[in-house]
């Protein structure tokens, strides 16, 4: 049995690919739960922000974003 040798350029480029993919995913997730926490519809807000580029739409959302509306305590009466 032969080991193969690792093409050590390959392997690093196809780990950062990975690594970056899992970022996007990661930003892309945060920002449509965002976008849906606070009213707004977060699949149109998800592809703004992957389309004008990632990191640029996420700052943007971060500066435009609504406000948080506050959620009501409900209070039970005894």
């Amino acid at each position: 049995m032969e080991l193969i040798p690792i093409d050590l350029p390959n392997f690093i480029f196809l780990t950062i690919i990975g690594v970056y993919m899992m970022l996007l995913v990661f930003i892309l997730t945060w920002v449509y739960h965002d976008a849906e926490q606070r009213g707004v519809n977060g699949l149109l807000i998800t592809a703004i922000a992957f389309f004008s580029g990632t990191i640029f739409g996420t700052l943007a959302w971060l500066v435009l974003r609504p406000k948080l509306k506050p959620q009501p305590i409900p209070v039970r009466r005894n």
